[in-house]
């Protein structure tokens, strides 16, 4: 087992730095070094030491020096003050750890750095390190240092998410790096998006998601809900607005951006309402617009809009029912859901049950994999549809929401309405 190094203790380094001035400047003088990522000589030279201070660097390294006759005194350092780790204290005391985040040693120093400032964050450091896009982007030394920036910006941000408001990609790189618009493109905004799917556990490709996940949208204007609904809208300056009824008794659908769903103070339902209907893909929604059903369209996965607007209309009481692709996204939309508005069906859940080998279309092997090591990540131990996973990998078969009716030869409103009643 590897022995573990002690860090220059901090407080020693104060004491030290206030009985001993020139010691401090030496002590800063050899930090600077490390922090820029320089090895540090066998044997370091000062010139102007009184003994007191031969003493107190002496008594600091554990070793001891010699002085010459022209007035230098050289002091042998021992092999773990070769270490970086040694030195975390100290970079902190002479702020110098901005400087240290930017080294060019190499990119594995990078995450190794990491460990040691974030030990509890390991497991996500190493996930990264193994991502191809992140080593490429690392492997650049000029980009190093905002990388390593922007994860911790990242990590702390997201410790705290459940307290913290939804930003934008302005609004962080003004915060983080002083520049409104380091995030909004290029390749610095795309890793952010590959760490926000890191922490998240989600694939990085639908960048939307992801960082909507983070609570980061691009633009509040752009993130939106759409629905067909009986309700009026409460804001929070009392404004009542109940276009949204008008535009459900003809068949229409309203669509809110996220900037005015946040000013909702509550969602009033003008009509009893027993379900209302989510609909994953828009073709089905379009239909459920215009046959009357109280309905929400989620876009895929919910994106912040949906699910604030989701979690208001259960403040009201009113429970859903979920329909969307029978596999693993979809099943995973229907757990976001659920965490928004309680779900009394997943009508994917139903559809399973009446498949054969002929219906729907083949998972692909990436598919396979993918949901085997869902299933097998302890995170997700408690996944609530992992039964159903689990049937389609058995299956060899996902099926898409807009073939349901195929499936089942008959209108599969029968299962809505059926859940309704119970």
């Amino acid at each position: 087992m590897k022995k573990e190094i002690k860090k220059l203790d901090r407080s020693k380094i104060e004491s030290v730095v206030k009985r001993a001035p020139n010691v401090g400047r030496i002590l800063k003088k050899l930090a600077s070094k490390v922090a820029r990522g320089i090895r540090l000589p066998e044997k370091f030279s000062a010139k102007g030491l009184d003994y007191a201070e031969q003493r107190e660097l002496e008594s600091l390294f554990g070793t001891i020096g010699k002085r010459t006759v022209d007035g230098h005194f050289f002091l042998p350092l021992k092999p773990e003050f070769h270490e970086r780790a040694i030195w975390h204290d100290a970079l902190e005391f002479f702020n110098l750890m901005d400087v240290s985040l930017g080294f060019t040693e190499s990119k594995e120093d990078v995450f190794a750095r990491l460990k040691l400032l974030e030990p509890e964050l390991e497991p996500y450091i190493n996930a990264l390190a193994a991502n191809d896009e992140v080593s490429r982007f690392v492997a650049k030394p000029e980009n190093r240092k905002d990388w390593t920036h922007l994860f911790r910006s990242f990590a702390h941000r997201f410790e705290d998410r459940g307290r913290i408001p939804i930003t934008t990609l302005s609004q962080l790189g003004s915060d983080w790096f002083d520049d409104s618009k380091k995030l909004r493109s290029g390749g610095l905004r795309r890793q952010l998006v590959v760490i926000s799917a890191t922490f998240c556990d989600l694939s990085p490709d639908d960048e939307r998601v992801v960082l909507e996940s983070a609570l980061i949208v691009d633009n509040p204007y752009t993130s939106c809900v759409t629905f067909s609904l009986p309700v009026s809208l409460i804001m929070e300056d009392g404004t009542i607005y109940d276009f949204p009824k008008i535009m459900f008794s003809r068949g229409l659908a309203v669509q809110l951006p996220l900037e005015s769903v946040q000013k909702i103070k509550s969602i009033e339902l003008t009509e009893k309402i027993p379900t209302i209907i989510t609909s994953e893909n828009a073709a089905p929604f379009a239909v459920m617009v215009k046959t009357g059903e109280a309905c929400v369209y989620t876009s895929g996965y919910p994106c912040l809009a949906v699910k604030k607007f989701l979690s208001k209309l259960a403040e009201t009481g009113a429970q859903c029912i979920h329909e969307g692709d029978a596999d693993l996204d979809g099943f995973r939309i229907a757990n976001d859901i659920g965490g928004c508005i309680p779900l009394k069906r997943v009508v994917a859940s139903d559809i399973i049950l009446r498949v054969s080998k002929k219906d729907g279309r083949d998972l692909t092997e990436a598919q396979r994999e993918r949901a085997s090591a869902f299933l097998a990540a302890p995170q997700w131990k408690d996944f609530p549809y992992t039964e159903d996973v689990r049937k389609l990998l058995e299956l060899g078969r996902w099926i898409e929401q807009e073939s349901f009716d195929s499936i089942l030869n008959k209108d599969c409103r029968w299962l809505i309405n059926e859940a309704k009643n119970r």
